[in-house]
């Protein structure tokens, strides 16, 4: 009998250079993927195996997995094997004590035992571990072999789907293989994105000539017989190997042209295969299909109810005739399909049987928890409390690694549950569970469906449901369906009850995103005075934060640092423990105190946040927090940890398919894209930002697109973006810079007064800078230059008081070029230092690269000589000399509007006055009359 993996290299050259390749690409430090499909036996893992060869010879390490049909419920099955070699590095020091930590969990997640600490590490920050594992692991050069992925687990498939679209930068290439007509979800979508870093194809069945290769002996009819009976598939090729020709007639009469084998015909063979051995060594195989791929010989004796020498002869047996292959102790089936065909043929009871003694076998040996699971699902009884219990037990110790899992658990505990009656609170529960786990794994509408059966039941789980259910509405920016929920909750409960406290922050949340301060401050208001004395310094801390935060949304900055005061203080003294029952406090209240300038302690509380966060699995708070710390790093000029946040909040987010913070994620990028990466990356940004829901959220994302129209040229479309809006400090300002940009300066002047008044009554430093520096920019538009310099020096002075640079790099830039054109080159100079400083601390980019432009264009116009041949410069008005220096400097009319804050018209309509005084027709000579000289020029 031929080898099949040898038939699969015939004929497989173009595949293996295409390969070869991307391995090539990889030893350069690159990362690639290759994805390989095929029908079921066509060679797929044979032409894997060739790889991982070709790969271990180029001095790769060399991490394989192969998911397997029946243990689809096992979470990052197809990764635990693979991540062997990873777990000898952490035993040899070689990994720090995060990395150490993330293979542990991950090995966990699948195999932790019924009284091992549950694992509570989230999906995402999981999934970043391994990211950052092969980060630091790739010096040599990794290959990670995916195989099987049809079959894999919903949690394999994620982590799969993660390092696809976020591919470690590192040397690593990750090779996948699947069945055609079965492609992994998620996994299409993930490789187109990666572009050519990407290869894939399909394989098709062998041809005549590959048959003739494999079969050098073999007469041409024979040749043809093979391949027309088998359709050019390898595994079947070799099954048919040693039969004679008049089978392989009657086959081809039965084969249809130009369709794959059918994979029932291929188990058909391979039970015949089977068939042929003895009942006592079938009985084994079937009992090491059970068993799990590869088998456990223990295992495989006690699912068998044979004695273990007799095990050891069966595999003995099993081995020589090629149905099973050694693999360390254990023994592996030599294709999947082989171990599918044992499966099947065992009687139905049989199999019910066997898994209960593999179930049995685990449980007193305390195996692990979710294998035993696994047994439990296919052989329990409707009735069986211990079933339920242990199926519970496990779902709880999956629900934050690998949520699907844990729903799945769930359900099929529901369905052993005994009859109803007397177990409606069990009943709720497992409910109430089986909705958290689906929300934990994005199924955020299921959830909320089954959320609200559990709220019409109206058992003791009741009020857990309304909030969840609540925090569910928040996520998907469903804001009036959960006040409706929350109000008529209200209306159940007693008026001074701690639950009713906790309904009314709840409805305080929702008002807050629906930007009534009025019932925010008032549901606040009515739970600090129900908390009052009652010891429980975790809710209240969340009342006086949200209460606060209503001040502070009204201008009434006095009464909000008191409440806020009050809510750091409450924080602060109570435990991580009592904490992690109310985490929603961190994120108003790191928000207070971000706009009231409190930094470090908004710092310090959102770190504490999310630390709790992450170590507890409560996922569903991680984009809040993350939000308001990027919005806080921009503030402070950490730009690169801003989007770094902002992403990890997008992230989470739509691994959670929550819209509403995805949709904020992706606005709090706006700025540090801008200031990093310039307009065209940010106006990408814009054209593809989905609005949050929220209007309090929707009111900041419009000052945040405002901000990017504004800084790109886009005056008018700034103007629109901000109709409507409240005139806050922030929105007049934008307006006041747009409105003098358009040549509407004494509008922008008016505007520009109101925020400066609204900022003095404020007293916060960061307004008063925004103000000053909105009138600055008006002034210049009017032509009142020494006014602009004395609201450009304050601004400054302002935005540094408030730490924000970013702000005052700006506003210095300004000064410069005001400085620029009032011939104060030494203060121009002191200026554009402190800004450059500024910008290059917070990696600002394309704000350097804007500050090196006039840098070099203050040099090209420098002091000028008095040339006593000329005459007509002194005719042009200051506007218009200055229009004319900054053509000689060769920028463009829409360039000099900019600059100078007028409109593109009020440019032409000067150049043009100056073209004529100069008695000029173009630019070109407009600039040899200037560097030609003139006695009035100075």
């Amino acid at each position: 009998m031929p080898d099949v993996r040898a038939g699969d290299r015939v004929g497989r050259r173009p595949q293996l250079d295409r390969m070869h390749m991307a391995l090539t690409e990889v030893l350069t430090g690159e990362f690639r993927a290759v994805a390989v499909r095929g029908e079921p036996g066509i060679g797929k893992t044979s032409l894997l195996t060739e790889l991982a060869g070709r790969a271990e010879g180029a001095g790769l390490v060399v991490l394989r997995g192969r998911a397997t049909e029946f243990e689809q419920n096992i979470p990052f099955g197809v990764f635990i094997d693979a991540f062997e070699q990873f777990e000898h590095l952490a035993e040899t020091h070689a990994l720090d004590a995060e990395l150490a930590d993330v293979l542990s969990v991950l090995r966990a997640a699948a195999l932790s035992r019924a009284d091992d600490r549950p694992v509570e590490m989230d999906r995402y920050r999981l999934f970043r571990g391994v990211r950052r594992l092969f980060e630091r692991q790739s010096g040599r050069g990794i290959l990670l072999v995916l195989d099987d992925l049809h079959w894999a687990d919903p949690a394999s498939l994620d982590l799969a789907e993660y390092l696809l679209r976020r591919p470690p930068r590192a040397a690593l290439l990750i090779a996948v293989a699947h069945r055609t007509a079965q492609p992994p979800r998620g996994l299409a979508d993930a490789l187109t994105y990666l572009a050519s870093a990407a290869v894939q194809f399909e394989l098709q069945p062998l041809r005549k000539a590959d048959v003739a290769a494999m079969f050098p002996q073999s007469s041409a009819r024979r040749h043809r017989l093979l391949h027309r009976a088998t359709h050019g598939n390898p595994l079947y090729l070799q099954a048919l190997a040693d039969t004679d020709d008049q089978t392989l007639t009657s086959l081809v009469g039965q084969a249809v042209d130009d369709q794959a084998i059918p994979e029932q015909v291929l188990l058909d063979v391979l039970s015949a295969e089977l068939g042929a051995l003895q009942p006592a060594v079938l009985s084994v195989a079937q009992a090491a299909a059970i068993a799990g791929d590869p088998a456990d010989p223990a295992l495989v004796a006690w699912v068998a109810d044979v004695p273990d020498d007799a095990v050891s002869a069966a595999f003995d047996q099993l081995s020589l005739a090629g149905v099973m292959v050694a693999e360390g102790p254990r023994f592996r089936f030599r294709h999947p399909l082989v171990r599918t065909a044992a499966y099947w043929m065992a009687r139905p009871a049989w199999r019910t049987e066997a898994h209960s003694r593999g179930a049995q076998y685990l449980r007193q040996r305390h195996g692990a928890l979710l294998l035993l699971a696994h047994h439990i699902e296919r052989s329990a009884q409707p009735g069986d409390e211990l079933a339920v219990a242990t199926l519970t037990e496990a779902a709880m110790a999956s629900q934050h690694a690998a949520p699907a899992t844990a729903a799945r658990l769930v359900r099929r505990a529901m369905q052993l549950l005994p009859d109803q009656s007397g177990l409606d609170d069990h009943w709720g529960e497992l409910r109430l569970l089986l909705a958290r786990t689906l929300a934990r794994s994005g199924e955020l509408i299921e959830s909320r469906r089954l959320l609200h059966e559990a709220i019409r039941c109206d058992g003791s789980y009741r009020r857990d449901a309304v909030n969840s259910m609540a925090a569910i509405d928040r996520m998907l920016g469903q804001f009036d369906e959960a006040k409706t929920l929350l109000a008529e909750e209200l209306e159940r409960l007693p008026d001074t009850d701690v639950t009713t406290a906790q309904t009314l922050l709840e409805l305080a949340a929702v008002e807050l995103f629906r930007h009534d301060v009025s019932s925010l401050r008032r549901h606040a208001a009515r739970a600090v005075e129900i908390l009052r004395g009652s010891g429980n310094i975790a809710l209240e801390a969340t009342a006086h934060s949200l209460l606060s935060l209503s001040f502070l949304q009204s201008g009434d900055i006095a009464d909000a640092r008191t409440h806020i005061d009050r809510a750091a203080r409450q924080t602060d003294g109570a435990t991580d423990a009592l904490l992690l029952t109310e985490l929603v406090t961190v994120a108003p209240l790191a928000w207070v105190e971000l706009h009231l300038q409190q930094y470090d302690r908004a710092e310090r509380h959102l770190s504490r946040g999310i630390d709790i966060a992450i170590s507890s699995g409560l996922t569903h708070s991680m984009p809040y927090l993350l939000i308001v710390d990027a919005l806080a790093r921009t503030r402070r000029g950490r730009l690169t940890q801003a989007l770094e946040a902002a992403e990890e909040a997008l992230e989470y987010s739509r691994i959670m398919n929550a819209t509403e913070t995805a949709a904020m994620a992706e606005i709090v990028r706006l700025c540090p894209i801008l200031w990093q990466q310039g307009s065209r990356a940010a106006l990408v940004l814009v054209a593809r930002a989905t609005r949050p829901t929220a209007t309090w959220w929707s009111k900041i994302a419009r000052l945040n697109l405002a901000t990017v129209h504004l800084a790109t040229g886009q005056f008018d479309l700034c103007l629109s973006e901000l109709d409507g809006e409240d005139p806050d400090v922030y929105s007049l300002a934008l307006r006041a810079v747009a409105s003098a940009r358009l040549g509407r300066a004494a509008e922008g002047r008016r505007q520009a007064d109101t925020a400066l008044d609204q900022a003095h009554h404020s007293g916060l430093t960061h307004q008063l800078g925004t103000a000053f520096d909105a009138r600055a920019r008006a002034n210049i538009a009017l032509g009142n230059l020494d006014e602009a310099e004395s609201d450009a020096t304050k601004a400054a002075v302002n935005f540094a008081d408030a730490q924000a640079p970013i702000d005052e790099g700006r506003t210095r830039h300004l000064l410069a070029i005001l400085y620029a054109r009032t011939g104060q080159r030494d203060q121009m100079h002191a200026e554009l230092g402190q800004a450059k400083s500024l910008y290059t601390a917070c990696s600002a980019t394309w704000l350097t690269a804007s500050l090196a432009r006039d840098e070099l264009r203050f040099a090209a116009r420098g002091p000028r000589t008095r040339n006593p041949s000329g005459g007509g410069l002194a005719t042009l008005t200051p506007r218009e000399r200055e229009i004319v220096d900054l053509v000689t400097a060769g920028l463009t009319n829409r360039e000099i509007a900019e600059r100078l804050y007028v409109s593109k018209k009020t440019v032409e309509a000067h150049l043009s006055r100056a073209f004529s005084k100069l008695d000029v027709r173009s630019r070109v000579a407009l600039t040899r009359r200037v560097t030609a000289g003139d006695p009035d020029s100075q």
